[in-house]
């Protein structure tokens, strides 16, 4: 689920933005003196501004504010879009526009600088400084280009970080819930590959709406790459509100990519109706899926994002699981995980949502393999891939 944060940081040495250098982006560097009086007011107003154009404008990718140590009323804005034209669309926004008319008479002086990233390393990224918790890890991402696209005899999944996967199902290739680039907090892995750098695309399956599940800025750069994206009734939607060649299922409907066979499986993540603010809409549970993929190598189950169901127990035993792991209320919880993993005692659990966002102290994205591995049998079937390492499907019987 999303969180927006703004990071107040003491120099702009430490600033973790997670961006492959192959990504053209536009940032600029904007310092302000504010006036001592209106510097709370000035605040509270810029930052309901960043919220916003996070939220709302898929060219706006960071926005970082650093605040001088000794005088408070010296901030520094560091702003990173999509494109040149993304940042002018951005000083024509609503909110943006708003903001400038109430700073006005706040800000006393105003000096911007446009930038080229050139080195954006951070010890906090790797979770090495200021850290209470620190987060479990993977190895090393392992790139890879279009040679993963191509036809072979086997079916090979990988892991693109978070709840990503790209699977090649005997030159059948499509992506589940890819969050390549653009997401509202710091990635800690290399990404291992760019939206920019795949070829083409048979179909991508997004479970839900969630944007680190269904990423704007990574599908407006695959849709001309794809043929069909598929998910929900409601994620369907909003796809096509967007301009995306997409078909909407209901839980239990199967479809074709090519020879690949999917179905809908149950999912409950309807969160936003519990949390105050969250949405202007009621969820439905049907809002939110999983995928039952059947390849001629074997079946892989992708539960997505959800709350153990009594229907998860209860499937055919699948030859993989695209196994979310995290300790959180609207997933499987950790309990639950173990449950899960234990009514199928021979599958392999390729783990996913976990090691890959930089929130040590929000749940959903920081679970430990290691701890998985001592509360579940045959735990020598947990599969910790890097991002972008290859795993063949095979069939457990």
């Amino acid at each position: 689920m999303s969180k927006f944060v703004i990071v107040l940081l003491l120099n702009l040495g430490v600033v973790s933005t997670g961006l492959s250098q192959e990504i053209p982006v536009f940032m600029r560097i904007i310092n302000l003196k504010v006036d001592a009086g209106d510097l709370s007011k000035f605040k509270q107003e810029l930052l309901e501004d960043i919220n916003t154009a996070i939220e709302k404008e898929p060219g706006v990718l960071e926005i970082y504010v650093v605040q001088d140590q000794i005088d408070s009323t010296k901030i520094t804005v560091i702003e990173t879009f999509t494109s040149k034209d993304a940042h002018a669309s951005h000083q024509t926004s609503s909110h943006y526009l708003r903001f400038m008319e109430i700073a006005e008479g706040m800000i006393l002086d105003i000096q911007s600088n446009e930038v080229v990233p050139f080195s954006l390393a951070s010890k906090l990224q790797l979770g090495l400084v200021g850290k209470k918790n620190i987060q479990a890890r993977p190895a090393a991402s392992i790139p890879f280009g279009k040679e993963a696209f191509k036809a072979t005899d086997l079916t090979v999944i990988r892991w693109l970080g978070n709840a990503g996967f790209l699977i090649n199902s005997r030159g059948t290739t499509f992506m589940i819930d890819p969050l390549m680039q653009g997401f509202d907090m710091p990635i800690m892995i290399d990404i291992p590959i760019s939206p920019q750098n795949v070829p083409s695309l048979d179909a991508v399956l997004i479970t839900h709406s969630d944007n680190d599940h269904f990423s704007i800025p990574t599908l407006n750069v695959l849709n001309p790459k794809t043929k069909i994206f598929h998910s929900t009734v409601y994620v369907d939607s909003l796809m096509n509100n967007l301009g995306f060649g997409s078909e909407g299922h209901q839980i239990g409907e199967e479809f074709q990519i090519n020879d690949v066979e999917v179905k809908l499986t149950p999912a409950d993540h309807d969160w936003q109706n519990y949390v105050e603010g969250a949405s202007d809409r009621i969820f439905k549970k049907e809002d939110s899926a999983g995928f039952w993929i059947k390849t001629k190598d074997g079946t892989i189950w992708m539960p997505g994002d959800s709350r153990l169901l009594e229907e998860h127990l209860a499937m055919d035993t699948p030859d993989a699981i695209l196994f979310d792991f995290s300790d959180s209320e609207w997933h499987f919880t950790f309990e639950g995980a173990v449950k899960l993993a234990n009514a199928y005692p021979e599958t392999p659990l390729i783990l996913h949502h976990w090691g890959t966002i930089d929130a040590p102290d929000f749940s959903p994205f920081n679970g430990d393999p290691e701890k998985l591995k001592k509360a579940i049998v045959n735990p020598n079937r947990i599969v910790v891939l890097a991002p972008g390492e290859p795993f063949v499907l095979k069939r457990i019987h």
